[in-house]
């Protein structure tokens, strides 16, 4: 009787996802660096749609991009840290969080849907 290699089936592995910390700071795991290529970007523009509540990463090369976040690079992770973006729009974060991480092809961007997080309650800043 002769041998047969057994080769575990392959799994899907690792969801791309991110980290939101309370001080701001969004790290994406190397699963997301990998996925989405952004050990190749230097900076990020975010966008927030208030309505689905989305948040919305545009990676760049270009640091004089209106609104461009510095990139930082720690072992096989990448973040930025804007804590100003989530009291602009309200988000509190209590504790870190994981998010899973998509992209939208459309508006070549990559979104994390914050729907779970509260917002701050109080005034709305009046517009300029």
């Amino acid at each position: 009787m002769a041998f047969e290699r057994y080769v575990p089936p392959r799994t899907a592995g690792a969801r791309p996802r991110a980290t939101i910390r309370p001080s701001g700071l969004i790290s994406f795991d190397a699963t997301s660096v990998e996925v989405f290529d952004l050990d190749k970007a230097t900076h990020a523009v975010l966008f927030f749609d208030k309505t689905r509540k989305l948040l919305g990463i545009h990676t760049t090369s270009n640091q004089k991009e209106s609104g461009a976040f510095k990139l930082s690079r720690r072992r096989r992770t990448v973040s930025l840290k804007a804590p100003q973006f989530f009291s602009q729009y309200g988000l509190t974060i209590d504790e870190a969080q994981r998010f899973d991480v998509s992209e939208d092809k459309a508006n070549k961007m990559l979104t994390i849907n914050v729907k779970n997080v509260q917002r701050r309650r109080g005034r709305r800043p009046r517009k300029a």
